[in-house]
């Protein structure tokens, strides 16, 4: 009998690998882009451009853009939940707090994403992802333990954060569960366009103009985060969740925090002590568990 990690597509590997690389990278640069502009200012700029640039993308590849009107009820609560909760969410959660702890909590994701999967989609946990699941949990709460005492004095990040893991696990089964008849790229471009039109409104209501200073080092970095985490980003997770099984999409998803962590730290000097490591250490053994499952004869 092959093994799991025979059967699981190269090409997804790599689309997971990819995906975990743009948007753990992308946390540092975020935190940078707030200090500039209000959190919906920043997400109103960039998603809803991604969507028009996404689905251009499509036109030009000779995909058919236009939706028949039965998809449009699914394609509008995926576009709610994994773009305008999860932009709106992140984006304030991040400038409450660390970026690498802003990473962190945002990806127990895969605790929600097992919870819902194992009660409303049946989709069963075998030994190795619940170890893996486990150690998971275990390399966060290292992550988090050290930060309790100004987690509970100022808790609207954390809150923001795990409501934006709640809301994008969601989204994830959903995505998950719907029997998309629109091609990927259309299907992104218009989840980024719909999802973002209601952040974009929030922008125009609350956030004044004068609050952000176009220079062209931010230019610069909302380009780079419109291209690559959403833009790319988006179009290989649905990939992704399209072609793995929900909990190893999400426990693979793990790498993001690590590389979260990380690049805070190369990028902005936020800490990397022992319970950092030994973290780091607990998510790569989550990950190994769950990708990497031995030859059974």
């Amino acid at each position: 009998m092959e093994s799991t990690s025979q059967r699981l597509p190269a090409a997804g590997l790599w689309l997971l690998v990819l995906v975990s690389l743009a948007w753990g990278t992308n946390w540092p640069i975020m935190k940078i882009v707030l200090g500039e502009m209000p959190p919906l200012t920043f997400r109103a700029t960039i998603v809803p451009a991604c969507g028009v640039l996404v689905l251009l993308t499509a036109r030009a590849v000779g995909q058919r853009i236009l939706l028949p009107t039965p998809a449009w009820r699914p394609l509008l609560v995926s576009a709610f939940l994994n773009v305008t909760c999860w932009h709106a969410l992140t984006a304030f959660a991040i400038r409450e707090m660390d970026a690498g702890r802003a990473a962190i909590l945002a990806y127990t994701m895969p605790l929600w994403v097992a919870l819902m999967a194992w009660l409303f989609l049946g989709e069963s946990m075998n030994a190795r992802r619940r170890w893996a699941l486990a150690l998971g949990i275990a390399g966060i709460a290292l992550l988090v333990y050290p930060d309790w005492e100004r987690i509970v004095q100022a808790p609207g990040g954390t809150i923001y954060a795990l409501a934006a893991a709640a809301t994008w696990a969601a989204g994830t089964l959903w995505q998950k569960r719907v029997q998309w008849t629109a091609p990927l790229l259309t299907q992104t471009g218009w989840q980024l366009l719909t999802g973002g039109l209601p952040i974009l409104a929030g922008a125009l209501a609350f956030d004044s103009p004068a609050e952000t200073a176009w220079s062209p080092a931010l230019l610069l970095m909302l380009a780079y985060l419109a291209l690559g985490p959403i833009c790319l980003g988006y179009w290989a997770w649905y990939k992704v969740i399209a072609v793995f099984p929900t909990q190893v999409a999400a426990i693979g998803m793990m790498m993001v925090p690590a590389i979260g962590v990380l690049s805070g730290v190369a990028v902005l000097g936020e800490p990397l002590g022992p319970w950092e490591m030994a973290a780091l250490i607990l998510v790569t053994a989550a990950i190994a568990l769950v990708l990497i499952e031995p030859k059974k004869s």
